[in-house]
């Protein structure tokens, strides 16, 4: 019979696959004996997630399984504390301290929520989130950068480089495009638009992770155009960013990933954004508007031009590097590296506070 296996000081909570691309740098330089990973989520979720994260050799335990055992971790990682156990948020439940790691910049009513408060240290991107940590709980912060995107920087000679299932034209420049999903999703407004790139382009679609089950509408409109690529599963963006001359967003996490690797980046609106219950007019994609360039969806014959615009880019560029400074610490190839300092010395961070 096999022994069962020893439960670590440290988790991540993980309750999508998704999560995985987020964490992997992270993972890589703790080692996998430095670290459990707790599973959380439908069975099919947890068994999407289980085949990932053990195929790379980390070990794996269900929440449940791990707090019927009995044990506590002493820290847990957790990108939000949005699932509850009994009358407790469950990462309370399982472990000592609790880390958040930033997940993505964008959508900010949801990120500065008051489930904040279950924090003690709170690992963020740079000095804006710091600062707008500050106002909503009393955790400490830490600003780390970006981790999931340490082998971008580390790796040029990479870049430009085509993910070989793709089958991208190499003749011709590439469009990726990543929509939010649900209310502030652009594939309804700007899909048409989009696909008619693909005579002079490389479209490539990701989907958000939870569009294929809560935007079947939005998944049958992509399906009625001849994209280069549509990607609905689990896929590291960062293969993607690679590819990417142009990368166009809605809302989100995603155009900050893009305005992180100095990406060229056009925006697409949706009415009345700014009210949506989870952004706000203060959000940073909301703001990010007015500074990079954007289009409604009646201007959205307008793309191609756009995209031709050499001068606009140039214009952009010099944008894009001021934001960097606003939005990130400069820790650009080494993210990893401070995340993982952060949570070997958590107890010095929380005294210094």
């Amino acid at each position: 019979m096999t022994a069962p296996k020893p439960f670590s000081h440290l988790a991540f909570f993980v309750h999508s696959a998704e999560m995985v691309n987020h964490y992997q740098a992270v993972w890589s330089l703790l080692g996998a004996d430095a670290f459990d990973v707790v599973l959380h989520g439908s069975r099919e979720e947890r068994t999407q997630s289980r085949e990932l994260i053990e195929g790379l050799g980390y070990r794996c335990h269900g929440s449940l399984d791990a707090i019927n055992s009995g044990h506590r971790y002493e820290v847990v990682v957790s990108n939000h504390s949005m699932f509850d156990y009994g009358s407790q948020p469950i990462i309370k439940v399982l472990g000592n301290r609790q880390v958040r790691f930033m997940y993505a910049l964008g959508k900010a009513k949801h990120n500065f929520s008051d489930w904040n408060q279950h924090y003690d240290l709170i690992l963020c991107f740079g000095p804006w989130q710091a600062e707008r940590l500050r106002q909503c709980c009393d955790a400490v912060t830490f600003q780390m950068g970006y981790p999931r995107y340490d082998a971008y920087f580390r790796e040029p000679s990479l870049q430009g480089q085509h993910p070989a299932d793709l089958a991208l034209d190499p003749a011709k420049k590439t469009v990726l495009w990543l929509p939010t999903w649900l209310e502030l999703s652009s594939i309804s407004r700007f899909a048409d638009a989009m696909a008619g790139l693909c005579e002079h382009y490389n479209v490539i679609v990701k989907t958000h992770p939870l569009s294929v089950e809560t935007d079947p509408e939005a998944m049958a409109l992509l399906g009625q155009y001849r994209f280069t690529a549509v990607i609905t599963h689990v896929y590291d963006n960062l293969a993607l960013f690679r590819c990417a001359d142009y990368v166009v967003s809605d809302y989100g996490g995603t155009a900050f990933g893009a305005l992180y690797l100095d990406k060229n980046l056009l925006l697409l609106n949706v009415p009345n954004a700014e009210q949506d219950e989870l952004t706000g007019e203060e959000s940073p994609d909301v703001l990010l508007r007015n500074d990079i360039i954007n289009l409604d969806a009646e201007e959205r014959w307008q793309l191609a031009e756009l995209l031709d615009n050499e001068y606009l880019w140039k214009q952009q560029a010099a944008v894009r590097q001021r934001l960097r400074r606003h939005y990130f610490a400069p820790s650009y190839g080494f993210s990893a590296e401070l995340a993982v300092l952060a949570l070997r010395n958590i107890e010095n961070l929380l005294k210094q506070g």
